[in-house]
């Protein structure tokens, strides 16, 4: 299947998320924080990234304009999952075809179609 990158700064959320994705075939890696997703993304070159909007160093968004700046990831395909109200979210989350944006707690249902919508291959 894909590989996913998940950047989540709770512990117990990557984990849920990568057991999830693992037990739909897909390979998983995770990272901690923002700086970490940017720097790893690049090593990694995942087919989509799963990142929390608010995290520790840098926020899941700088991490993804850092990330459109590199021809090397700048096509890669990210879900971004918050806590924030989504009305407040979608203000700082960047409007492209290639982003979707989730509540916490996640609905799975809708992880899962995000997925397919971003790599209809998976």
């Amino acid at each position: 299947m894909s590989l996913i990158m998940v950047a989540e700064d709770t512990e117990q959320i990557r984990d849920l998320l990568k057991d999830f994705l693992e037990s739909r075939g897909h390979q998983v890696v995770t990272v901690n924080d923002g700086v970490e997703a940017s720097l790893k993304a690049q090593e990694w070159k995942p087919d989509l990234i799963i990142s929390d909007i608010m995290m520790p160093h840098a926020y899941g968004t700088t991490a993804y304009a850092t990330l459109q700046e590199s021809p090397v990831t700048a096509s890669i395909p990210v879900i971004f999952v918050t806590a924030v109200a989504l009305d407040k979210a979608i203000q700082v989350v960047p409007q492209s075809p290639k982003v979707r944006l989730l509540a916490k707690p996640i609905d799975f249902g809708l992880l899962e179609s995000a997925i397919k919508e971003l790599l209809p291959t998976a």
